[in-house]
């Protein structure tokens, strides 16, 4: 593949700036749905280990203490629970 192709498939000029073809959707409004996984041994098992994955975020169903939902960041090591509290109000 050419690089030519290649920014012509990936890459959308704007006003003078190549701009990535990922931005279009954050752009259009569209949701980003972060990867879910019951807890982190299945994520690892999924192949998302925390050092292929840094700074990336994470839905856990059952993986923060006492199996309720949280978040997980990947610090490049290791995963870092982010414990859901109490409702917004």
């Amino acid at each position: 593949m050419s690089l030519a192709s290649l920014v012509a498939n990936h890459f959308k000029k704007i006003m003078g700036k190549l701009i990535p073809r990922s931005f279009e959707r954050i752009r259009s409004g569209e949701q980003i749905v972060p990867p879910t996984f019951v807890n982190v041994a299945a994520a690892i098992a999924a192949g998302w280990t925390a050092a292929k994955y840094p700074y990336r975020t994470i839905i856990l169903t059952a993986g923060g203490t006492g199996g309720v939902l949280c978040e997980a960041i990947s610090d490049g090591t290791n995963w870092r629970q982010i414990a859901i509290g109490a409702n917004a109000i």
